[in-house]
């Protein structure tokens, strides 16, 4: 059984909008461990069925108007997803950058709205456990005792603590309980990746229970650096977390979350076209050393209450944040100094959340208070040289600042059924944000030593606005649903954190603001086995939030591209063709365009007219799995898996050097459960084509530095589990 708590069903809420798609990813049930494996006696239904725990009611899968992908633990499995970026190709319309800054910072989009800029707030909220991650820095979370992840599509507000404007992933490991529960897992592969997961969960007297999980990760480099003289793209991360829980067996349940993450990876090293020798895509010429040191903690305490058979009080609270010191990358590639940062990033954050849930049976509905309070520091010591002549001048600039965000919000949504056919959703947000800006900049010496003061100052400013959400639901039979949504989404302004001008520094780019209306039908045929799900959706943005290239300024602006708009459909399948037999195919197509983006390459180069950035235009996904029992031998299943996508942009300005071309990725596992139900052995392939296209790219006209970065080779995986 897939479960899907009432958080996404306040996606649900949240932007009933879309519809549909709660699809393909769940299709089959959970058969992580012998204890979770699936009853043969099962019903269709019983496999579709999502368990909505806030609200304190169940609703079948295909009876759920929520705009949603849903992965449960065998789907994860199945699809080789292991970690956030491994969801790349797995959701239409989801861009999933496939190499980042670093191992533990993912971007993302979706329906084309994204930020590529992983220092600012995302568009695209991430929450593990109910608890919202403020930086995308640290949001590339490995997977560990997962119980499944949930995309939804579209504005979110009406029904979470966070606004955002693209929409949410949610991450949702499981809770303990009485029941004891073991697993440990080793796996060695390529280039000495070794993989260590383990859990220990389950009763500690008869109203407490805890579990502690954790998950090891290093692997040698992948890209040879004869500069340096050793191969880079490293990966060595270690994170943990506890968990203690009290349930009184009646109104009271309260969870204590305890994460930890060090991450010592290597900052990528990207690939210049121009090389020594010939071009060779897994060679980084770069002279800075690739260091990254990332401690990450944060505590949070959920309580829910039931006040009354009806109704039910929620709260989470949460304390966290991250220090990355140092974090040193190069933007070139190349082996002489052209522009070089050394940086120093610390963030602290608390959010409070209180919800307020009622379910009276046509009548459902979530009310809520939200608030944030954020601090987030840079110190970065950039190295640029002003033209592209090894002899050219250097500029050596320190950006030091400090962003501090209050983020007040008051939110609820509810739903009325009229008929056993139609029901109405009604939903509305208010949301207040101030953000104060101090900065202290320097000129430096070459070694690094402040010599002149560069700008100095300090500014604030508050936005608020209201969102609302409307949408219509209708149960056609109990096959079929089709519902149609409208809602806002809104993303405060801010100041840029990357200035060097004092005009620049105080002036504050413009809150983001998308409306968003969407139609779908969600279907489920043969008796459950084939469910198919379709959206069509239109988005239109105000001030859309960039970071772009100015050349007049010779460096990287925060601002707004004015107008843009979206429109595009998704398609999900899941078909458990026979009991041994299951296919998902997926597509999503998208048109999305910047309708009005003056001055994206500077005074007077404009983007008018050009995609959005991170926007393929078709996305594709199949995947089929068979399970073949071996008699007295166990069980053995089959998983083969494959992604497309269309050719992108990674500017606005669409120049041939920022074409990212279209590329596919297989992916397979052969899981064999021995006779001892205990023990698993598994055998998992990534990237089996070897593709050997760029993923990202970048090119800076003033300096003539086009570079590239590659998706990890083709590698191999064997792991031992043992589980109890």
């Amino acid at each position: 059984m897939v479960k899907v708590t009432a958080r996404a069903l306040r996606g649900r809420s949240s932007r009933l909008r879309a519809l549909l798609m709660v699809t393909a990813a769940i299709v089959w049930p959970s058969v992580a461990s012998a204890d979770d494996a699936p009853d043969p006696a099962a019903s269709a239904e019983e496999a579709t069925t999502v368990v909505v725990t806030a609200q304190r009611r169940t609703t079948a899968l295909q009876k759920t108007p929520i705009a949603i992908s849903a992965f449960g633990t065998e789907t994860l499995g199945d699809r080789n997803i292991n970690n956030v970026r491994d969801l790349a190709g797995q959701v239409p319309n989801l861009y999933v950058a496939r190499v980042s800054i670093s191992h533990t910072t993912q971007t993302f989009s979706l329906r084309g709205i994204g930020e590529a800029d992983p220092i600012q707030e995302p568009v695209l909220a991430v929450y593990v456990d109910d608890v919202y991650s403020p930086r995308q820095i640290g949001s590339g979370i490995e997977f560990v005792d997962i119980e499944r992840v949930e995309v939804l599509r579209g504005p979110q507000g009406t029904l979470y603590g966070r606004n955002s404007s693209a929409g949410a992933l949610r991450i949702i490991t499981r809770d303990p309980d009485l029941e004891l529960r073991y697993v440990s897992e080793l796996g060695y592969g390529r280039f000495n990746d070794i993989q260590a997961r383990g859990l220990l969960s389950g009763g500690i007297s008869k109203n407490w229970s805890g579990s502690i999980a954790y998950v090891h990760r290093s692997r040698d480099g992948v890209t040879e650096n004869p500069t340096l003289g050793h191969d880079v793209n490293r990966i060595d991360l270690n994170s943990a977390r506890g968990k203690l829980r009290y349930n009184s067996g009646g109104k009271l349940d309260a969870l204590l979350t305890l994460n930890l993450t060090r991450d010592r990876s290597d900052t990528r090293s990207y690939i210049p076209a121009d090389q020594p020798g010939g071009f060779d895509r897994r060679k980084s010429y770069s002279e800075v050393e690739p260091l990254q040191h990332l401690d990450a903690a944060s505590a949070s305490l959920r309580l829910n209450y039931a006040l009354s058979p009806n109704l039910s009080l929620k709260s989470i609270t949460a304390f966290g944040g991250f220090n990355l010191n140092p974090v040193d990358y190069e933007n070139d590639g190349e082996a002489a100094l052209i522009q070089k940062n050394l940086i120093h990033y610390n963030d602290q954050y608390a959010t409070q959340e209180v919800q307020l849930n009622g379910d009276y049976g046509r009548l459902t509905f979530t009310s809520g208070l939200f608030y944030l309070h954020e601090r987030f520091f840079v110190k970065r010591d950039g190295f640029s040289r002003t033209g592209s002549s090894p002899t050219a001048p250097v500029s050596r600039l320190r950006a030091h600042n400090i962003t501090t965000t209050d983020a007040y919000a008051v939110f609820g949504e509810g739903t009325f059924a009229a008929s056993d056919v139609w029901s109405f959703t009604l939903g509305l947000r208010g949301t207040s944000e101030t953000k104060s800006f101090w900065f202290d900049n320097k000129v430096l010496d070459a070694n690094r030593n402040p010599i002149a003061q560069s700008i100095k100052g300090e500014a604030d400013k508050t936005w608020s606005a209201w969102t609302p959400k409307a949408s219509v639901q209708a149960q056609w039979s109990d096959n079929l649903l089709q519902y149609l949504s409208y809602s806002r989404g809104f993303k405060s302004g801010g100041f840029d954190n990357r200035a060097t001008r004092l005009d620049l520094a105080t002036l504050p780019f413009n809150p983001e603001k998308v409306a968003t209306y969407e139609t779908g039908l969600k279907g489920g045929f043969f008796g459950g086995r084939l469910r198919s799900n379709v959206a069509v959706f239109y988005n239109d943005y105000e001030d859309l939030q960039v970071s772009f290239y100015d050349p007049a300024y010779v460096g990287s602006r925060r601002g707004n591209a004015g107008k843009a708009h979206s429109w595009g459909v998704e398609l999900e399948n899941s078909f458990r063709v026979t009991d041994r037999l299951g296919i998902n195919l997926s597509g999503g197509y998208l048109k999305a365009v910047y309708d009005e983006y003056k001055g994206a390459g500077g005074n007077g180069v404009n983007a008018d007219g050009n995609p959005l950035i991170n926007s393929p235009q078709q996305s594709y996904g199949a995947g089929l799995t068979y399970d073949l029992p071996l008699g007295t031998a166990g069980d053995v299943k089959f998983a083969l898996n494959g992604q497309y996508q269309s050719n992108f942009y990674a500017s606005a300005l669409k120049r041939p050097q920022d074409r990212v071309p279209g590329q596919g990725f297989v992916n397979s596992s052969i899981v064999w459960q021995t006779p001892n139900p205990h023990v698993r052995i598994a055998l998992d392939g990534r990237n089996l084509t070897n593709s050997d296209k760029p993923v990202t790219v970048s090119y800076v006209p003033s300096t003539g530095v086009l570079h590239y970065n590659f998706a990890d080779p083709a590698t191999v995986l064997v792991s031992f589990r043992y589980s109890l």
